[in-house]
């Protein structure tokens, strides 16, 4: 398959559309939290700078991934195209959780309304 089918295929769906929402308002809600003081320029441009740094933890995961397929038995080796693809995916969805849990454990009142029921839960 071509890297375009297996991206397509990777990042398609209704649930990794969600995946990628869920990173991108991560990312946005880490910025306008840490930056409150900021003006909206500021706090948009450093939601960005996360959101490329999050593509580029996938894509040097990608990168990683088809340097590692190499050491598989070639029957059971997927294409370069999966295995990049792949790696961009999970690359782009860890950092978002690394955010997330950062967020929760640093900033205050990430979550909003739902952040007295997890404080009380971690208490």
């Amino acid at each position: 398959m071509s890297l375009e089918r297996e991206i397509k295929a990777r990042f398609g769906g209704i649930w990794n559309t969600i995946v990628i929402l869920f990173v991108v308002i991560v990312c946005l809600r880490f910025s306008s939290i840490e930056l409150a003081e900021e003006n909206l320029h500021e706090r948009i441009s450093y939601s960005l700078c996360l959101l490329l740094t999050a593509l580029g933890v996938g894509f040097a995961l990608g990168i990683m991934k088809i340097i590692l397929s190499y050491s598989n038995e070639p029957h059971s080796r997927l294409s370069s195209a999966a295995n990049f693809a792949s790696g961009l995916k999970y690359g782009f969805v860890a950092v978002g959780i690394f955010l997330f849990i950062v967020g929760v454990m640093q900033l205050e009142n990430f979550l909003g309304p739902l952040q007295t029921f997890l404080d009380s839960l971690f208490a």
